[in-house]
Formats: structure tokens, sequence, C-alpha cells
């Protein structure tokens, strides 16, 4: 389970980092960087919300799991 929480903060954690950069660019992007930049930002923010989903089906199954 920590090693789950621990990838969902550094998912997190990048997709801040990226929101900042759109933001407050540290050098200027190409149009199609910044379109790669959005699609990535975007598939980072999808997993994220596929792994909360994951991790909230799996603590489910461990509350509602029977040793019987």
């Amino acid at each position: 389970m920590k090693l789950m929480e621990n990838f969902r903060k550094k998912l997190k954690d990048t997709i801040e980092d990226n929101h900042l950069e759109s933001l407050v660019p540290s050098r200027e992007y190409t149009e199609n960087e910044q379109i790669y930049m959005q699609g990535y930002t975007q598939a980072l923010e999808d997993m994220l919300e596929d792994l909360n989903a994951s991790i909230d089906e799996f603590a489910k199954d461990i509350i509602n799991c029977s040793l019987n």
C-alpha cells in the first residue's frame, strides 16, 4: 500500500510541476512542445484518476475480506 501511495504522490507532484511550468515557463516552448506537454499532463491526470479508483477498490476488498 505504501508503494501505491508513493506512486500517487509522485504523480500528483509531477502534474503540479507540469501545471506550474505551463503557467510560468522556464524557457520558450514551441507550439508542438506545448501541445505535447498538455497531452502528457492529461495522461498523467488520467493515470492518477485510475490509480485512485484502484486504491479505493483495493481498500474495500481488504475491509470486506473474510478469512472463512
